[in-house]
């Protein structure tokens, strides 16, 4: 029996890129791919649509566009704004999405991206997507400021740890750290801490101790995600990232997207395709390195005769 068809996703710079985008949806549509789109895409593009003074205000507004092209359920074939990655771990974890991460989506994200999207070429938006793409905004960046106060309680428990340590010492302790960082535990542990978050969005007490079938029971599923998590502590414990930098909240954010790698959609595996090579390195490390291609290699797929 042959294997579904993926269902893919498309990050954020692959849509933000207009050139050739168009003959990449005729060919998805043509080998009958699922189209899906990542509501942290959507909602980190919408999020420059606040202030029309934003330097990438234009580059996102095309980017909402080409993701409507592409997903709205007139496109024909399989498509749409999958549910977001902290309701479909809560599911994993206690059988029940998170209602109001489903409202957030459904009733706020998609209609207006939608609403936006519509809007004829050389046209301002309407000042009513003011309000509702102010609070998108409003909520990019509380997530991201929490991101960075996160970042930064781990760089402040390094350097308590190495406080008072001579050259020696910090070495061997950092070399110790390290070890601990890339073993399976570390991995494990991550994914627990997962658990009782999703727990916690619920509103729900974790099970204490948190039953170790149940970190068995999800892992395989948030693998790709663990592995970008670690891949955010070693550049702020071990490389000398800074908490605040663009890159370490961007990091933080494109981990919400690694949750799909591994995961299925209406039984199709989901596949990511990115230019960005964090993506990449924390698949294969999680086993799913054939669900993360880069743009060529995807085109390339798309081209081959099908099976």
């Amino acid at each position: 029996m042959a294997e579904p068809l993926p269902g893919v996703l498309l990050d954020a710079n692959v849509y933000r890129t207009a050139a050739s985008f168009a003959p990449l949806l005729e060919a998805e549509q043509r080998r009958g791919i699922a189209r899906y789109g990542d509501p942290f895409v959507v909602a980190e593009l919408l999020a420059h649509l606040a202030d029309q003074a934003d330097g990438d205000y234009g580059v996102c507004l095309g980017a909402i566009r080409r993701i409507h092209a592409r997903c709205n359920r007139g496109a024909g074939g399989e498509c749409g704004i999958l549910q977001d990655s902290e309701s479909r771990l809560a599911y994993l974890v206690m059988g029940k999405s998170l209602d109001r991460h489903d409202f957030f989506t459904e009733r706020v994200i998609a209609p207006l991206f939608a609403d936006v999207a519509l809007v004829p070429p050389g046209q301002p938006l309407p000042a009513r997507m003011g309000p509702h793409l102010s609070q998108i905004a409003a909520h990019v960046a509380e997530e991201k400021a929490r991101f960075v106060e996160s970042a930064r309680q781990l760089k402040a428990t390094i350097e308590a740890i190495n406080a008072g340590a001579g050259d020696e010492d910090r070495k061997e302790t950092m070399r110790r750290a390290r070890r601990m960082h890339e073993s399976p535990e570390t991995r494990r542990g991550f994914a627990a801490g997962y658990i009782r978050g999703a727990f916690a969005n619920a509103g729900i007490a974790p099970p204490d101790p948190l039953p170790e079938a149940l970190v068995d029971r999800v892992y395989p599923h948030i693998a790709t995600a663990m592995e970008f998590e670690a891949l955010i502590w070693e550049k702020l414990a071990f490389d000398g990232a800074k908490p605040e930098s663009r890159g370490i909240q961007s990091l933080r954010w494109d981990q919400r997207i690694a949750f799909n790698v591994g995961a299925t959609s209406n039984g199709r595996p989901l596949w990511l395709v990115t230019d960005d090579g964090d993506f990449t390195r924390a698949a294969k490390a999680a086993g799913y390195g054939d669900r993360v291609l880069t743009r060529a290699d995807y085109e390339r797929w798309l081209a081959s005769p099908a099976l």
